[in-house]
């Protein structure tokens, strides 16, 4: 086992978990691939110098939490060969435990091996976005997201199951599943990025520019 659960009694108190880890959601940031966050920003929530914008009614986030189980549901139907579970619970790193996971779902398949599942839900407004970021591949800051959490349990691969509408084609919605296997080189630059970004936490120093991860 390469990581210990948390557990929290309702969303406040995860939201406060979290705050003390860098998460899936955080390592786009650090790694300078997040468009609506920088390092700075993600520092100074870390450090408690600026409370973290509530996006709870963000429509996006709604729909997202709104169809979370329904697409794990849609997902066991699709996918039969997989033991799906769901863990209420933060995955902390016994090795750096500022590290933490915080899963949509487990897997496991026919042969017993563990994996990560992903739920997404998005919105294209575009056909050059579609094409840009889920046509063939899922978007970056989704693939970092995913590799953090393949090192945070140890496992070998994830699922993501993302829920696609197209709003240039009258809002058609299209159902897509990706394979993603664990990637040694990627994590080993992504946990030093996270280690640096935390130093930066610990001793109270300012981040600088983040130098971005080639994928």
């Amino acid at each position: 086992m390469q990581y210990r659960e948390i557990s929290y009694k309702n969303e406040d108190e995860w939201h406060s978990i979290r705050r003390k880890h860098i998460g899936g959601s955080d390592v786009s940031v650090i790694m300078g691939y997040n468009e609506y966050k920088n390092p700075i920003t993600l520092w100074e929530e870390k450090t408690g110098r600026r409370e973290q914008e509530d996006l709870s009614n963000n429509e996006a986030i709604q729909r997202g939490k709104l169809s979370e189980n329904l697409l794990i549901e849609h997902f066991k139907i699709n996918n039969p060969g997989y033991t799906v579970g769901k863990l209420e619970k933060t995955l902390e790193s016994l090795k750096f435990s500022f590290m933490s996971a915080n899963l949509d779902g487990t897997l496991k398949n026919e042969i017993g091996e563990m994996g990560v599942l992903e739920i997404k839900t998005a919105t294209c407004h575009s056909y050059q976005i579609y094409k840009d970021k889920w046509q063939n591949d899922i978007p970056i800051e989704y693939y970092l997201q995913i590799q953090h959490y393949l090192y945070v349990t140890g496992w070998k691969y994830a699922i993501l199951y993302a829920d696609i509408k197209l709003a240039f084609a009258d809002n058609k919605h299209e159902i897509k599943q990706y394979f993603i296997e664990r990637d040694e080189e990627d994590i080993e630059l992504i946990k030093q990025k996270e280690i640096e970004f935390n130093s930066f936490i610990v001793n109270d120093i300012k981040p600088p520019l983040t130098i971005k991860l080639a994928v």
